[in-house]
């Protein structure tokens, strides 16, 4: 497709965007969305990001493709990255986002099982392709956008655990063994039953596996202390992600990745960027349990009986 819009496009832009506009357009040439990056995120906080990671996410969304197959990500069909655009083909329309569906209590185990089965896939066959390590190496973006904004500043609103964040920080950047998506979570999925299309790879990188699973159990663990949620079912499709991921993914869900959990969920209640649901939610019992995961990770683990299966 060329990347010259029609004068006759209809654009309409997509709702919930932080860190990029995201419209869809309608032209001549038929209908895709486009993507821009943004220096400023929507955000309150001044939380600012180098808009060339759009180039990162159009080469995450190709080896994502090839990886996975094209069936699990949207073709992308142009890059500008002087203007830090690229378009992709609009998914089915049958497609769910799957935080969507989760917000409104569908929750469907077939679905959860076959995101944390895509994930495993993804690291593991990832951590087989070396080439991949340089393509990826620049971290800058996730710096940007996760562990400043989210590891470091709950380090700073709570000082008592700070040499804790500082050491799971560490770790993170220490570890670097696949191709990490950086931001898959619920809402970067669309899902119909157990076809799962990912979205979203501006802070793909290569790094440390862990991140991932994490990332996605916090966003599933947060929907279940909603008030009124149907907590046991969402629970149980914790349990069939993890138990798919253990099947065919790379890391095992240790201590590195409970106390990585721990820190997601204070920091989508006291980062940079928290959740849209959070007056939804009993804040101090997830910050408890938050807490109890970075500083004492074995007990907490057993004693919630939420995490490992």
């Amino acid at each position: 497709m060329d990347q010259t819009r029609d004068r006759s496009s209809l654009e309409t832009p997509l709702e919930g965007g932080v860190s990029s506009d995201i419209r869809i357009v309608h032209s001549s040439q038929g209908s895709y969305v486009l993507k821009c990056a943004l220096g400023k995120l929507r955000v309150k906080a001044d939380w600012f990001a180098d808009p060339a990671r759009s180039s990162i996410e159009v080469r995450g969304l190709q080896q994502l493709a090839r990886l996975l197959g094209q069936a699990h990500v949207p073709k992308v069909l142009w890059a500008d990255e002087a203007t830090h655009r690229f378009a992709m083909e609009l998914v089915d329309s049958r497609f769910r986002n799957w935080k969507q569906e989760l917000l409104r209590d569908n929750v469907d185990i077939v679905t959860a099982r076959a995101a944390g089965r895509l994930l495993g896939q993804l690291h593991t066959q990832s951590h087989s392709d070396p080439g991949l390590a340089s393509q990826f190496d620049n971290r800058e973006p996730f710096i940007e956008l996760r562990i400043r904004p989210f590891f470091e500043r709950i380090a700073q609103r709570n000082p008592p655990l700070a040499p804790a964040i500082a050491g799971i920080v560490h770790d993170i950047l220490a570890t670097r063994n696949a191709l990490i998506h950086g931001d898959f979570s619920p809402k970067n999925l669309l899902v119909d039953a157990g076809e799962v299309v990912i979205l979203d790879c501006e802070v793909a990188h290569w790094g440390d596996a862990h991140f991932d699973v994490a990332f996605c159990i916090a966003h599933l663990l947060l929907k279940s202390f909603r008030r009124k949620a149907p907590a046991a079912l969402i629970r149980s499709a914790i349990h069939a992600f993890l138990c798919e991921y253990r099947l065919v993914g790379l890391v095992p869900l240790d201590q590195h990745f409970v106390q990585q959990l721990g820190c997601l969920l204070l920091a989508r209640l006291e980062g940079d960027s928290p959740i849209d649901y959070l007056d939804d939610l009993n804040v101090s019992e997830v910050k408890q349990l938050g807490t109890e995961l970075i500083l004492h990770p074995g007990s907490a683990a057993r004693e919630r009986r939420l995490l490992i299966p």
